[in-house]
């Protein structure tokens, strides 16, 4: 670029030279001496600068390669990162608590399954002032609209025991012990852990209070009533007798 231009300057200062120079002529004429100038014929190339200034410019459609043709690694804040985080622990935590919940349910299922049809048989009245106050209780609750967790929590506060909970939570009612000879007294506690009811595995089916004679004082019976029916002895999962 540099060299064509020192040759255009050049070219420029030889045509203005020539056109100041001249050639002197003589002719005989009138014995009058005259001069004339000579002016050589030059033809000058004049370069399109323009074009050689825009030669060197970049094609706007040549293929340099656009940002989208790039990989670039897209990067996260760590606010996302922190969410992200979270929402993968609470995901996790979730999973673990439906394991759990699973493996209990199936826990339930395989003791059911595995009750023995141990025959329980009647001992006779309890001694115990606590065991007649909390007959006493149920009897009078006869008809009553409660379910049978409700009737047996009241069963034990007439006896000065505060508790509640599903079925199979009577098991540990304090002060009492579960019974492993097969006898039945009044007062004792009655759990069933499959009557066919409605719990499907989440929890035992109920509990009731024994009364004696082979029966029971039952809440819930039918739906929603106390009542007085069978102790289901066949059903039987567990009986807890508190001295």
């Amino acid at each position: 670029m540099k060299s064509s231009a020192i040759s255009s300057s050049i070219a420029a200062c030889a045509a203005a030279a020539c056109l100041f120079a001249y050639v002197p002529t003589a002719t005989a004429s009138d014995d009058t001496v005259t001069s004339t100038r000579s002016f050589p014929s030059i033809t000058t190339v004049r370069k399109d600068l323009t074009v050689e200034s825009t030669s060197t410019q970049v094609d706007e459609d040549a293929d340099w390669g656009s940002i989208e043709s790039l990989d670039v690694p897209q990067t996260q804040s760590q606010a996302e990162k922190d969410a992200e985080a979270q929402a993968q622990a609470e995901e996790e935590a979730e999973a673990a608590a439906q394991a759990a919940e699973q493996a209990q349910a199936a826990s339930r299922n395989s003791s059911r399954e595995s009750l023995s049809s141990s025959s329980w048989t009647d001992a006779g009245s309890s001694s115990s002032s606590g065991a007649a106050a909390a007959v006493d209780r149920a009897y009078s609750l006869i008809g009553a609209s409660m379910d049978c967790t409700a009737l047996v929590t009241a069963a034990l506060a007439a006896r000065g025991i505060s508790f509640q909970g599903w079925p199979e939570d009577y098991l540990n009612v304090p002060g009492g012990y579960v019974v492993t000879d097969g006898s039945l007294q009044a007062g004792d506690i009655l759990i069933y852990a499959d009557t066919g009811g409605w719990n499907g595995g989440a929890h035992y089916d109920h509990v009731a209070l024994y009364v004696g004679n082979g029966q029971a004082i039952h809440g819930g019976w039918n739906g929603s009533t106390v009542a007085l029916a069978s102790a289901m002895t066949n059903k039987l999962t567990a009986v807890v007798r508190i001295p």
